[in-house]
């Protein structure tokens, strides 16, 4: 959470360096500072979003996609706090498993899905609110290497998923506990986490089946709206005092008066830093036919959809000119002299005087 703050903070300021973009003919230089690149950063989290759903746009098998959303109880939200990662880890294998186990079954499919996982923890007004995004394929493939299309206008019974991704997720925090790798929060005692535990199951959790997409990319773009950049966008405040700060959410939450909410300052950056995920945890994973190793199988599915098979060696990363172009930025990729696309060339350290740019033979500008 310092990390992220510190981050976030120094994001392109002096703090951080800078580096020079120029024309390579000469006509233009300007100075910029550099960006620190972190997940949570809403500033410079464009490029990296953008990269990895032009890399994801290619791997998405085109056939209708459903997007299924489990939700756990806030109950649960103490776990979560004290466990992060084991509590996220336990989440992707229950759900994921749950949906294999009842795909699996040739009475609702009997094939192996696509999947692709994105962990959020947050609700519109940075409360805690931990639920898990899954995009499944309409079909899958089967044991003989063929496609199968779902059986069924909706991907499964809405209550067995629930049940069954229930008992998973209990089964797994259930096993943590008994391994003493669950750290309890201070109030807690072994005996109430497991009272709590089987408390709730006998309570109905929060899974949704929404309708069947013909195509996986709306879902995709929602996911990554927040693979990287945090839990909200610089566009949703409103206004800031000394004080205090207001920002825009959906009015369906209890605190959003009128679709506003307003939250004394250090309590927003205590919202804000508690959805900090821990070093090296992936908040998005793909399962099944979108799992890493599984190239191969999915290479078998495209081909029977009337896709061609994905090539051996990947396209390079979409350039950020391409991006800026794409937005309707051109002016920020190419010399306004002669259209040349501008290069990065000549960092210089914070504190420390900036290197002579290589191209440049005019005066510098900064931007």
């Amino acid at each position: 959470m310092w990390r992220a703050a510190y981050s976030i903070t120094d994001c392109r300021t002096y703090k951080l360096g800078g580096h020079y973009l120029s024309c390579p003919s000469g006509h233009q230089c300007e100075q910029q500072f550099n960006s620190c690149r972190h997940r949570n950063c809403p500033q410079c989290a464009l490029l990296a979003r953008e990269q990895w759903l032009a890399g994801w746009a290619e791997r998405l098998l085109k056939v209708p996609h459903y997007h299924v959303v489990f939700t756990t109880p806030h109950q649960l939200n103490v776990l979560w706090r004290y466990n992060r990662k084991l509590f996220a880890d336990a989440l992707f294998a229950a759900a994921t498993g749950a949906l294999k186990k009842l795909l699996a079954d040739p009475k609702y499919l009997g094939a192996t899905p696509g999947m692709l996982a994105a962990l959020h923890t947050w609700s519109q007004t940075l409360a805690a609110h931990v639920h898990l995004h899954v995009l499944v394929t309409a079909g899958g493939l089967d044991s003989s290497g063929k496609w199968k299309n779902s059986l069924r206008q909706c991907l499964l019974p809405r209550k067995v998923l629930m049940i069954v991704f229930r008992g998973k997720l209990r089964s797994e925090l259930l096993a943590a506990l008994d391994r003493g790798k669950l750290e309890l929060p201070p109030d807690h005692s072994t005996a109430q986490v497991r009272s709590l535990l089987n408390m709730l199951g006998r309570k109905v959790w929060n899974v949704k089946i929404l309708d069947r997409y013909d195509h996986g990319a709306g879902v995709l773009n929602y996911l990554a709206r927040y693979l990287k950049g945090g839990p909200i966008a610089p566009s949703r405040f409103i206004s800031l005092t000394p004080h205090s700060l207001r920002f825009r959410c959906r009015p369906g939450s209890q605190e959003a008066g009128g679709g506003e909410v307003r939250l004394p300052i250090d309590e927003f950056f205590t919202r804000l830093l508690n959805h900090v995920p821990p070093k090296s945890m992936k908040t998005v994973r793909g399962y099944g036919l979108y799992a890493g190793g599984q190239r191969e199988q999915l290479n078998i599915a495209r081909v029977a959809v009337g896709q061609t098979a994905l090539p051996k060696h990947p396209a390079p990363a979409i350039a950020w000119q391409e991006i800026c172009v794409a937005l309707g930025r051109e002016d920020a990729s190419v010399c306004r002299h002669c259209g040349a696309k501008l290069v990065v060339e000549g960092y210089f350290r914070c504190a420390r005087p900036p290197p002579k740019p290589v191209f440049c033979t005019v005066e510098v500008g900064n931007r």
